[in-house]
């Protein structure tokens, strides 16, 4: 998914289906009860396993404050072992309900939360390399801020609405953009970054084809210019065959590819090449 369509969404989570005994069971018992018609006394929705849960919870990787969202939201083994989720029917409604008849204001000490978190993450924005943060994250901010307060039928947005608002977008963030040291580097999105090494790639790649007059290659040569170039990406296979299947590398063989973009391939007869 490209950067600009990437910065259209409020939030985005990285999710990685881990195979799970106990979830994996749940989850298959509820998509046959569903399809058996007794979806009501499916035994892996009558009571959630609490204990599973927190594990899970305990598991992601930020670290979390004592007066984090999360931490107010985490379920405890003991206390809440009897702990019910409502059910879904009474969950619309209650939202129909704040979506239709509750409009926070923003009060001043909330906005000036937002406002100094969007800037943060601006002035970390300096290069080209990543999503780009404009300011529709700050319109962002805005709604999840609403959003908060709205579940609360609030009908002004508080200073702890404000900062549960950054610390879901914070968390939103942390897998795809924080690096090994906790701060947020959005070149590690990858997409202006992967296509900035297509065209450094090819460019070294074209001006190869012309100092040796010819447009094919093995892979081999291929292994050797990238490494020349110092090319940044993953998987230099995966990267290959990603510009054969955009058409700027044409395989001819198991081992020879074709560069259809250099000067030299465009000026040969189709009989002479390769």
């Amino acid at each position: 998914m490209s950067p600009a369509l990437l910065s259209r969404f409020d939030l985005v989570f990285i999710l990685l289906d881990k195979p799970d005994e106990q979830l994996d069971k749940q989850l298959s018992e509820h998509i046959m009860s569903l399809h058996a018609g007794y979806e009501e006394s499916s035994p892996a929705l009558k009571k959630p396993r609490i204990a599973k849960a927190s594990q899970n919870v305990e598991a992601i990787t930020m670290r979390v404050k004592g007066g984090s969202l999360v931490s107010r939201l985490r379920l405890d083994p003991k206390k809440d072992a009897d702990f019910v989720p409502l059910p879904g029917a009474l969950l619309r409604k209650y939202i129909s309900y704040a979506r239709t008849y509750v409009f926070p204001r923003m009060s001043k000490p909330a906005a000036e939360i937002l406002q100094k978190f969007y800037l943060q993450l601006r002035d970390r924005n300096t290069s080209g390399d990543g999503t780009p943060i404009t300011a529709r994250q700050l319109e962002s901010l805005v709604r999840l801020t609403q959003a908060r307060a709205r579940v609360d039928l609030r009908e002004e947005i508080t200073v702890q609405d404000a900062k549960d608002a950054v610390e879901i977008m914070k968390e939103s963030l942390y897998d795809k953009y924080v690096d090994e040291h906790g701060f947020v580097d959005f070149g590690r999105s990858g997409g202006m970054s992967q296509q900035k090494e297509a065209k450094r790639f090819l460019s070294a790649l074209n001006k190869q084809s012309e100092l040796q007059q010819k447009d094919c290659f093995t892979i081999s040569e291929i292994y050797c210019l990238a490494d020349r170039i110092g090319l940044r990406v993953p998987d230099i296979d995966t990267f290959v065959d990603n510009l054969n299947s955009v058409g700027y590398l044409l395989k001819k063989g198991p081992k020879t590819y074709q560069v259809l973009s250099s000067s030299y391939s465009r000026s040969q007869p189709s009989r002479s090449r390769c």
